[in-house]
């Protein structure tokens, strides 16, 4: 059971880290994608990582598990608040656990990013769309379309210097 981003750092201790089923990379562009597709990501990556693993079967019964315990867990909490209220300790027990899911999330991104930024390209569009965010309070949908047409022009097949899949693994 996890909130916020902890359940992506514990998908891929298991599945990167403890039992090799994904590379970073791959685990990356299933992230990447989970985020882009509307839904909850980690529903997302639940499918994207089942159907990796075990087709269209790992897919469906990777999301009913994911989604079920939550479901019933939040139905039985539920239940609970409605029929006796939040006590004024709850509040603090959430802002505790809300700081255990910044860590998390910084956990994460770390290991994402080593995963990420393996070129001087990729680290140069990631910090522009953190300047443009963050600082810059730059809409984030406009950055996000702004620099994925860049990301593809700057990584297209035909630039000069580029190398195909196919060339990389002639060369190895």
């Amino acid at each position: 059971m996890s909130l916020g981003g902890g359940r992506s750092a514990y998908f891929y201790d298991v599945v990167v880290g403890q039992h090799g089923w994904a590379t970073s990379e791959e685990f990356v562009q299933d992230l990447t994608r989970s985020q882009i597709l509307p839904g909850s990501n980690v529903a997302n990556l639940t499918v994207a990582l089942g159907y990796r693993l075990a087709g269209w079967w790992g897919a469906a019964l990777g999301l009913v598990a994911v989604l079920l315990p939550g479901a019933l867990i939040l139905l039985l909490l539920a239940g609970i608040y409605f029929t006796s209220g939040l006590a004024p300790s709850g509040g603090r027990l959430l802002h505790g656990m809300s700081a255990a899911v910044v860590g998390l999330i910084t956990l994460t991104s770390a290991r994402l990013a080593r995963a990420a930024l393996r070129s001087p390209t990729a680290i140069a569009v990631a910090a522009v769309t953190f300047l443009a965010v963050g600082p810059f309070r730059i809409n984030t949908a406009l950055v996000i379309v702004a620099m994925a047409v860049i990301s593809v022009w700057l990584h297209r097949p035909d630039r000069p210097g580029a190398t195909t899949a196919s060339a990389r693994q002639e060369q190895a």
